[in-house]
């Protein structure tokens, strides 16, 4: 894998579970099918999007001003970018936009 800036770096393939907080910021660890990337000296974690798609997750990428379209309040989602349901449709977790990145919310008892 080549990053935008910086040398070439290998980064390893593993099967990974995210912990996040679904749209009731109640903690939820995110099984994510297949493999992603991992590198302990980076900060984020790359999760592969068409393995949660062909997982049955819906994944719905969004920008900030349709949150009101989408039912959420930017009060309470400040970062709102849209959403991952589950399979079963009974969990959903709010996608958070920052520094041109989209990512899981962290759960809310690892908050800064």
């Amino acid at each position: 894998m080549q990053p935008a800036v910086g040398p070439a770096k290998h980064m390893t393939g593993i099967l990974i579970c995210a912990e996040t907080q679904d749209s009731h910021r109640k903690p939820f660890v995110l099984v994510v099918p297949d493999v992603s990337v991992y590198d302990p000296a980076m900060s984020d974690s790359l999760i592969p999007v068409g393995c949660l798609i062909e997982a049955s997750f819906s994944v719905n990428h969004r920008i900030l001003s349709q949150a009101n379209e989408d039912g959420f309040s930017l009060k309470a989602v400040p970062l709102y970018s849209g959403t991952i349901t589950t399979p079963d449709g009974k969990t959903i977790i709010v996608m958070e936009y920052a520094q041109h990145t989209w990512r899981l919310p962290l759960p809310s008892n690892k908050r800064f």
